[in-house]
Order: structure tokens, then sequence, then C-alpha cells
């Protein structure tokens, strides 16, 4: 269970540190115009929800157990399907498999802690 914790953590972090770069120079990680105004305001909107959900994600389930870790765990493994979901349609590869690997630790920490 420990493992999976900190596994679960990384991987919140990890996303964490994506939303900001996302907010702060979309360009670092879309591969198309990634000039516009209207980028940078959904790149900053993005961030905003993703920012408050991986430190939710990666913090609750080291404080308690039950249904709100679990639901914390939950809200952010379908954001990660959505993210992995939105990959394929872009045919990224990291995007599919990062999401995907993310929303399965969400996923299995989320039935361990409830």
């Amino acid at each position: 269970m420990t493992i999976l914790l900190v596994l679960n953590a990384v991987l919140a972090a990890g996303g964490l540190c994506f939303a900001i770069v996302a907010a702060l120079r979309p360009s670092a990680l879309v591969t198309e115009d990634a000039d516009g105004a209207g980028v940078h305001f959904y790149a900053r909107m993005y961030a905003a929800k993703a920012v408050p959900l991986c430190v939710l994600a990666a913090v609750v389930p080291f404080l308690a157990t039950g249904a709100v870790p679990g639901l914390c765990l939950l809200g952010a493994a379908l954001s990660q399907v959505t993210d992995a979901a939105i990959g394929l349609g872009r045919r990224d590869l990291r995007q599919v498999v990062g999401g995907t690997v993310a929303a399965v630790v969400h996923t299995l920490l989320a039935v361990l802690v409830w």
C-alpha cells in the first residue's frame, strides 16, 4: 500500500508540473500553433482545475481513508482518462500512456482506501 501511495503522489505531482508548464508556456506541450490568446486562456483554465485536483490526489490519501480520499482519487482518475482520450484523438502516445497509467493508479488506490 505504501508503494502505491507514493506512486500515486509522484504521478499526481507529475500532472501538477504539466499543468503549470501548460499555463506558463503552452507551446512547450502543444505541437500545433500555440501562440494565440485563446491557447493561453484555455491552458490557464486547464491549470486552474488541474492544480488543485493534483494536490488533492497527492495529499489526501496520506491523511485519511474512506469516501473523501476515494472520491478525490476517482475524480483525478476520471480527469486522467479524459486526458488520455484527448491524447488518443491527437495521436499523442505519451499523453495516452501517461493518462492511462495515472488513471489506473488513482483508481486502484481509491479502491484500497475506500
